[in-house]
């Protein structure tokens, strides 16, 4: 019997032993390419991490720097030590945000420094009434000029909305699921040149437990080491069941 001949008996050299291959290293190649996405994800995330780090360390930015009308990307997350006065009138609370896993309110209020341009603050977070749900507890609100220490952040993250609320041309909406930044200056006609989390101690009946800057690189290595596992586990079991097994029967 020639070597074509043979091949054609084999059960290692059939049709269906060989879809089998062809489907294996697909499957170990999709798996793998996975893992290596997760790796280019972790590295980008430790990158941006520690830009962040490089830029907490930077000095303070203090009333003299916010003379222009917006501030640049490169001062997000920079600290900042400020004074000025709350523009209270224009407070608002945005739903369903959660802190150290509970439920309830941030509170922003635009801080107002002398030279005119405004700061909007996310100064903390309050609990929801757990008896009454649209119940808006109440914070203090200090009067007159006041220190702020923060830092610069983006504006607040947008949460799914089941509907379209409605807005009032002729009161103003202190309850809301979420807020952008440019309607708000256009309601309000305010000079908000950037987003800031306040970060002196906690008080006026708010938390300020924000999240701390971490990459969360170590995360996606897990998930990259699962994807490699599977790309492996893949090899390992065609080479057991159609090669070893096979051979073993010869």
């Amino acid at each position: 019997m020639n070597l074509t001949a043979e091949r054609e008996t084999d059960p290692m050299f059939s049709k269906t032993w060989f879809g089998i291959l062809l489907l294996t290293l697909v499957v170990s190649g999709i798996t793998a390419r996975l893992g290596f996405w997760q790796l280019g994800r972790a590295q980008t995330k430790e990158a941006l991490n520690a830009v962040t780090e490089s830029r907490q360390l930077e000095p303070a930015l203090r009333n003299e720097d916010w003379a222009a009308l917006t501030a640049p990307d490169t001062w997000l997350q920079r600290t900042v030590n400020v004074e000025g006065q709350w523009l209270e009138k224009y407070t608002i609370y945005l739903d369903n945000r959660s802190m150290a896993s509970q439920t309830g309110f941030y509170v922003l209020t635009p801080l107002q420094l002398q030279n005119g341009a405004v700061l909007w603050v996310q100064r903390g977070w309050v609990a929801r009434d757990r008896a009454r749900s649209d119940f808006l507890p109440p914070v203090k609100t200090p009067q007159g000029m006041v220190k702020v220490q923060g830092r610069v952040v983006p504006s607040p993250s947008k949460m799914m909305e089941l509907s379209a609320v409605a807005k009032s041309k002729d009161s103003f909406s202190v309850l809301r699921p979420n807020v952008d930044l440019d309607e708000f200056r256009q309601e309000t006609q305010l000079t908000i040149v950037a987003t800031l989390q306040q970060t002196n101690e906690a008080s006026d009946g708010m938390r300020r437990e924000w999240p701390k800057s971490i990459s969360g690189a170590d995360k996606n290595r897990g998930y990259a080491f699962q994807w490699f596992a599977l790309s492996a586990l893949a090899i390992i079991l065609f080479a057991w069941f159609q090669v070893w097994k096979k051979i073993k029967h010869v």
